[in-house]
């Protein structure tokens, strides 16, 4: 049994240090629960190798960078689907003991940093693996990595969101679907025109636009899981 140690009372600011210990604390209990939980994370690492084996069974020999950015893309979008959306899903046995050992916004930012980092894992290991079974189309682009870097930040963001809002309801499925759809799209066809144009060639002037509109967007998806998630949890 995971046993999280939260000391201080909940009306502790976040910026304080016990508010920060708290957050600690659930981001600690987070890595604890999938480290015994193995089979999640397993089966996310198997997915990715085995789409990255089958698309070099299908492409090999005709892979060129337009079709390597479609299958990456594609690869880390259900693989972030299948790790990030049961974060808060997973916690519905535990939603009274939260409540009265953390603010929702302490919850909330642990959530946030742990997925963001296990997103940033999936998509480095999806750029290791399709450079491994395809060839290395990115080699050193530290604009590609910078475009990757916002759209890892915005799926576990989006994901942790839709989970956090459907957890409470009856229909999880059909309520991350729907919650899902609209948020994620716009924020692919950014992620995905950026790092085409970045393979190509293009340098920051040619990005810089659609780079900016999709930080603004990820701002944007925060700033509303701040708005509502505390809300949600209550009730």
């Amino acid at each position: 049994m995971i046993r999280i140690h939260l000391t201080g009372s909940s009306t502790v600011p976040i910026t304080t240090f016990a508010g920060m210990q708290k957050v600690l604390a659930l981001i600690k209990k987070d890595f604890q629960l999938d480290s015994r939980l193995k089979y999640p994370v397993a089966s996310t690492v198997l997915y990715l190798v085995a789409t990255a084996y089958i698309s070099y069974l299908a492409f090999n020999n005709i892979i060129n960078k337009s079709v390597w950015n479609a299958l990456f893309w594609i690869v880390l979008l259900f693989a972030s689907v299948t790790g990030l959306a049961k974060s808060f899903i997973q916690e519905n046995g535990r939603s009274l003991y939260y409540f009265f050992v953390a603010k929702p916004h302490t919850i909330l930012i642990g959530k946030l940093v742990y997925y963001t980092l296990y997103q940033l894992m999936l998509s480095v290991l999806t750029v290791l693996l399709l450079s491994l079974f395809l060839g290395n189309m990115v080699n050193s682009n530290s604009l590609f990595y910078a475009n990757l870097l916002v759209a890892s930040l915005g799926l576990a963001s989006v994901f942790t969101m839709i989970s956090a809002l459907s957890a409470k309801t009856s229909s999880q499925s059909t309520m991350m679907a729907v919650l899902g759809f609209p948020l994620v799209i716009p924020m692919m066809l950014l992620a995905v025109s950026n790092s085409r144009k970045i393979l190509m060639g293009a340098q920051w002037v040619d990005v810089s636009g659609n780079l900016l509109t999709l930080i603004s967007l990820v701002v944007v998806i925060i700033a509303l899981i701040f708005i509502l998630f505390p809300y949600s949890w209550r009730n």
